[in-house]
């Protein structure tokens, strides 16, 4: 008996560890951003010089900072508003209609997921170039809208395939017309999925660097501010902004698990109610 104890001892320690470093790997670096970001010496290193707070009031009057942090907020929240709308109203027949070329479309999708941004931002810059359209922010959002799309419509898409179509089908033999039908039933019971497209469209717009690169004009974003301190060596404020920027993350994860946990139990109460 104590025999196979032993095993499945050591079984379970081994995965523990496993675990603690798997852990360890993702969040470290996190940590130690976190951390250097209060040192008081410029150069990130241990052990620890000291405790201030110079850093973040550096980035209270850094100008342009607060420039590039409106424009990529500006052009994250665009990206947002067309990527969520669009791709919700992609995901409708991509789950629902049935046509000749359905799997082919599936794959059309995703290939903008699998693009290395680098060279999506060629394509796009040698695209506006054939067009003769200035560089701008439009130019970036209609960057970024091409690659964060496929991730809107795959989301809102999940939430589609796990639809209970009867309450659609009751609200319509009740006499509610199709836009009714939709406002008042099917969008209710998706918005969990559309909020968690929203979310990480946003996210993505926010963090994306390469597409922006290729397709921005003169004014840049967060990004683009960030690699231009970087250039010249380690700059302490990029410690204090990135966690600011990780404190917001994490603002807007916990805010997309509540919306989530509550559109768990809608379809439930509504289903009751009905």
């Amino acid at each position: 008996m104590s025999g196979r104890a032993a095993p499945a001892s050591l079984g379970r320690s081994a995965l523990i560890a496993y675990g603690v470093l798997g852990f360890g790997f993702l969040y470290l670096p996190i940590f130690f951003l976190v951390l250097f970001s209060f040192n008081d010496y410029i150069i990130p290193s241990l052990p620890f010089r000291g405790f201030t707070l110079q850093w973040y009031r550096e980035l209270s009057y850094d100008f342009v900072l607060h420039e590039a942090l409106l424009n990529s907020l500006f052009i994250a929240g665009c990206t947002t508003v067309i990527s969520t709308v669009l791709g919700t109203a992609a995901a409708f027949p991509l789950v629902r209609c049935s046509y000749r070329f359905k799997r082919a479309s599936r794959l059309l999708v995703v290939l903008p997921m699998i693009i290395p941004h680098f060279l999506m931002g060629v394509a796009l810059l040698l695209f506006f170039a054939f067009l003769k359209l200035p560089l701008s922010r439009f130019t970036i959002i209609l960057g970024h809208v091409v690659f964060t799309l496929p991730f809107a419509i795959l989301i809102v898409s999940t939430r589609l395939y796990g639809f209970d179509r009867t309450l659609e089908r009751a609200a319509s033999d009740l006499g509610a017309s199709p836009a009714r039908t939709f406002w008042h039933v099917t969008l209710p019971l998706i918005m969990p999925g559309v909020v968690g497209a929203a979310l990480l469209v946003f996210t993505l717009s926010m963090d994306e660097f390469l597409i922006t690169y290729f397709v921005s004009g003169q004014k840049g974003t967060l990004t683009m501010y960030i690699w231009s301190l970087l250039k010249d060596g380690i700059a302490p404020r990029v410690n204090a902004l990135a966690s600011v920027l990780l404190a917001a993350s994490f603002a807007l994860l916990l805010f997309g698990a509540w919306v989530l946990d509550r559109g768990a139990g809608a379809p439930g109460r509504r289903s009751r109610s009905a």
